[in-house]
């Protein structure tokens, strides 16, 4: 495919690099030479410029692009480059929306009328994620795969897990759950029977959503139900968390914010909460709304580094699962090595939310494992499948690719060797993520 991106910040140079991975043909637009110059590594085409100006988008090709997507800070520049992209000639356009405003008007005109195809929302994306890890105790990643009847489950493993340091081909987990990928010191991996798990190890789990284990006896760590909740940061990802908390009951919902005059929107926005103003790593304002009994600590503020301070001062103060939203990649590695329950990478989420429509045909669903280590992948087995007919022993697929689950006639299974895979078969495929455009070619035919 012509892709053509517009902006070059986080987003942008996440998805180029997986796009360009993949073969596409690639070029990225941005007002910045040194934001270009951090891509000088990718197969791309770099042009400085203004994406939403007709010159520099004809420069870019335009007229011939398969998809155009616009994934600048300013929501403004990614309407109008979108608009320009489409009566020029390009037959997709996907624009980053962040403006809750723009994105309720705008969703209901039709792409005729605006030229935008798709709008995605990082931080409304960002906040269903964090809400599925406060509604999972244990875990710090939930998702689900074939329309719910398969689920996965990621989770730093704690000193009393029955998990540690037993070969995975000796673990009595039961017929429904899999061990299917495994992040250590970085980096992922694919794990095989003669592997085990280790103290600290981010697991990921596949399993039927209506059999599941005891996971939380699995992670080996205590776990609180999320009674009470409090988030701080009242700017955009923490009123779209804050909304979604309250719509379901049984929680009790504090949002703290150092910005008087956002405390007082939000308590307008939000009457259902109570919402207070005060800082996330002030010691005496924590003490004092009893932070030791919130069960859940959820930091947004925007600062990457209040969100970590603020995370772990809650954690020593007291405080149950702490979820942090991390936007700079340098430090991922660090929070991983923190106590910290849960991390939220709104970059991550929106490019595999983009990867997902790029795919679209062959893939029907893609989830990011990490800093990029790995890929969840969902697809349907075509008639034209070299693997077709086969079992998953006689497949012999290379040592970064899994086969998690397999669907058919609407039935689930956590595969074993001797199961086939045939033609319209959905499978849940494990890979690293230079392997991911093989895998899929290997299964979609």
């Amino acid at each position: 495919m012509r892709i053509i991106i517009i902006g070059a910040g986080e987003v942008g140079s996440e998805l180029a690099a997986k796009l360009a991975r993949e073969n596409h043909d690639v070029t990225v637009i941005d007002k910045s030479p040194a934001a270009l110059a951090r891509l000088e590594e990718l197969d791309v085409l770099t042009i400085a410029g203004n994406g939403a100006g007709i010159e520099v988008l004809e420069e870019a090709g335009v007229q011939s692009a398969d998809l155009v997507v616009a994934v600048t800070r300013v929501d403004e520049i990614n309407i109008m480059a979108c608009l320009l992209a489409k009566n020029s000639g390009a037959r997709r356009t996907i624009a980053r929306i962040r403006h809750s405003t723009y994105g309720n008007e705008y969703r209901s005109l039709t792409s005729d009328r605006l030229g935008i195809d798709i709008t995605i929302n990082p931080e409304q994306v960002a906040a269903q994620e964090i809400v599925k890890a406060v509604k999972s105790a244990y875990a710090s990643e939930v998702e689900t795969f074939c329309r719910g009847k398969v689920q996965m489950l990621g989770m730093r493993l704690g000193p009393q897990s029955p998990l540690l340091d037993v070969k995975l081909k000796d673990l009595e987990l039961g017929e429904n759950i899999l061990v299917a990928a495994i992040i250590r010191d970085n980096q992922l991996i694919i794990p095989r029977g003669d592997d085990s798990l280790k103290l600290n190890d981010h697991a990921f789990f596949l399993t039927l959503t209506d059999q599941q284990p005891d996971f939380q006896r699995l992670s080996g760590k205590e776990a609180r139900r999320a009674e009470k909740i409090m988030v701080m940061g009242a700017g955009k990802v923490g009123r779209h968390v804050v909304r979604l908390l309250t719509r379901s009951k049984g929680s009790e919902v504090k949002l703290i914010d150092a910005d008087l005059e956002k405390c007082r929107e939000a308590a307008d926005l939000f009457p259902e909460a109570l919402v207070l103003h005060g800082s996330g790593t002030d010691l005496n304002f924590l003490r004092q709304e009893n932070i030791e009994s919130t069960d859940v600590f959820i930091a947004v503020s925007g600062n990457d580094e209040v969100n970590i301070l603020s995370a772990l001062l809650a954690k020593k103060l007291g405080a149950g699962k702490t979820i942090v939203e991390i936007n700079r990649p340098d430090y991922a590695p660090l929070v991983d090595t923190l106590n910290i329950d849960a991390a939220i990478r709104p970059r991550f989420l929106t490019a595999g939310a983009i990867l997902k429509l790029v795919r679209k045909g062959r893939i029907e669903s893609v989830m990011i494992l990490g800093e990029d280590q790995g890929e969840v992948i969902e697809l349907n087995v075509g008639e034209k499948s070299a693997l077709a007919g086969k079992t998953l022993k006689d497949i012999k697929l290379p040592r970064g690719i899994l086969v998690g689950a397999i669907v058919r006639n609407d039935k689930a299974i956590i595969p074993g060797g001797s199961d086939f895979v045939h033609p319209g078969d959905r499978v849940v495929l494990f890979c690293l993520p230079e392997l991911s455009q093989h895998a899929t070619t290997l299964f979609s035919g």
